[in-house]
């Protein structure tokens, strides 16, 4: 970050090398395949199928049932190819530093954090002209399920509660301009309720892109993990002063004792 400039988003398929659920909220991808009539379907949600797909005509409820079971699978197989397309920079939110952040993520010791907002990461990144999106991620029990979805990021901002440690906090830019089409046959078969001949994305893994960044805007201050050596601050404070910026350095005090009243 420093020597670059710039700020590192990493794409969202990487993300899901650690997690493969990333980007697919749900203990299934396609949950509405659990049904293949009308009749099958939970009574709460028929309902709702039959008024929204009621609404501009006169189809039968199978029909509307088919209807709905196409842009289901539309989605969800637009939400499966696209996640490539989505890029992010993870922080953790948090007043006090966490002892399990630092094991995890900043391990074997000699580890800092970034301390910044959301203001100093707009401003940070005004000179870029991407669009982006700062929101908190949202944990959900692993069998949670859920039918549609109401934003294009639901599903980034979506994770299982195994994580909820993280407390996590994602700058998402989605990047649209070189989307893949998985659909652009639009082969339905009425007869097995899926697309035909699917397209695969055989482009190369764009894994990140740099953003360019005013470094001294982005960070607020450094803080330097409480299991590093103590050659460390100084080796920091040494690039930073050579490379021109000003925020301060610290050392966590996650280990510092408690008090003592003489």
């Amino acid at each position: 970050m420093l020597t670059s400039g710039s700020l590192w988003l990493t794409s969202a398929e990487v993300l899901a090398r650690d997690d493969p659920y990333e980007c697919l909220p749900g203990p299934v991808q396609f949950p509405h395949r659990m049904w293949k009539s009308i009749d099958e379907v939970p009574e709460a949600l028929r309902v709702q199928i039959l008024e929204i797909y009621g609404r501009k005509n006169n189809d039968s409820p199978e029909a509307m049932f088919r209807g709905w079971v196409m842009v289901e699978e539309q989605r969800c197989i637009m939400t499966r190819s696209g996640r490539r397309d989505y890029f992010i920079s993870c922080w953790h939110a948090a007043k006090n530093e966490s002892a399990a952040m630092w094991k995890v993520y900043g391990a074997p010791g000699a580890g800092v954090a970034v301390v910044t907002n959301g203001g100093r990461m707009e401003h940070s990144l005004a000179s870029n002209e991407q669009d982006f999106n700062l929101g908190t991620v949202q944990y959900r029990d692993p069998s949670w399920l859920q039918i549609g979805s109401s934003n294009g990021f639901d599903s980034i901002m979506i994770k299982r509660d195994s994580y909820a440690y993280e407390q996590e906090v994602r700058l998402v830019h989605w990047h649209t301009g070189e989307s893949h089409d998985a659909l652009a046959n639009f082969d339905w078969n009425d007869e097995t309720l899926r697309f035909d001949n699917l397209i695969e994305d055989d482009r190369p893994l764009r894994e990140g892109m740099p953003l360019s960044c005013d470094i001294d805007t982005l960070i607020e201050r450094v803080v330097v993990s409480p299991f590093a050596p103590a050659w460390y601050i100084p080796m920091i404070e040494r690039l930073r002063d050579r490379l021109g910026f000003n925020f301060p350095v610290q050392l966590s005090k996650l280990l510092e004792g408690p008090p003592v009243i003489p």
